[in-house]
């Protein structure tokens, strides 16, 4: 789980579904996650209850992992999102296609309006570093425009010519050190410069 002085300081250190077991969810335990994470103690107990009532926790068992199809019916603020795939697999502490209630305390910690916008910034890279490479090269940055401008009702989809010159237009203004991708750093420099993206990087409770 993040501290927040670790989030603010390294971004990308290993997170609370890596974390030791915990099967009771305690006073205690709510008191730490409020301290480790940017959510309030109302929001927290907003993400467990809808957990619970859908029959996630499994009558609190914390550490019991869920498949993402059921965490996507839960939540329609994911459901809805064109990168739910890549937010499942950046946010599952095992890459297994399955989630914890602490990966989704997580997932909902870096969507919180209160997350500063670089930590958000440092997860937005690593949901469109499709390769995990750690750079956005040029076949990330065309996934990233086929997710955000697919219509699948439509077929309206920008053709291949002009996701290449909108790349290169990305590479030219973002690629600060010419080296043919982007990397945190710079995307981060970029992220600042956009003051809506902390807002279209939020969930609502």
């Amino acid at each position: 789980m993040y501290c927040r002085f670790i989030v603010d300081c390294y971004y990308l250190q290993p997170r609370m579904g890596s974390s030791s077991s915990v099967s009771v969810f305690t006073e205690e335990l709510l008191d730490e996650y409020t301290t480790l994470t940017y959510l309030t103690r109302g929001e927290i107990l907003t993400l467990y209850k809808t957990c619970n009532a859908l029959g996630l926790n499994e009558m609190g068992n914390l550490d019991k992992r869920y498949p993402v199809v059921d965490i996507e019916d839960c939540f329609p603020q994911i459901k809805c999102n064109p990168f739910k795939d890549r937010i499942f697999r950046v946010f599952s502490s095992r890459k297994d296609g399955q989630m914890s209630f602490e990966d989704m305390l997580d997932l909902y910690s870096v969507m919180s309006h209160k997350c500063p916008d670089k930590v958000k910034a440092a997860w937005a890279f690593r949901i469109f570093d499709y390769d995990e490479d750690d750079a956005l090269g040029e076949e990330d940055l065309m996934i990233v425009i086929d997710t955000l401008t697919k219509s699948e009702t439509t077929g309206n989809d920008i053709d291949k010519e002009s996701k290449k010159h909108i790349i290169k237009i990305l590479l030219e203004e973002l690629d600060l050190q010419h080296n043919g991708f982007i990397n945190l750093l710079e995307f981060q420099h970029a992220i600042g410069k956009i003051p809506e993206f902390a807002h279209s990087f939020s969930f609502r409770f």
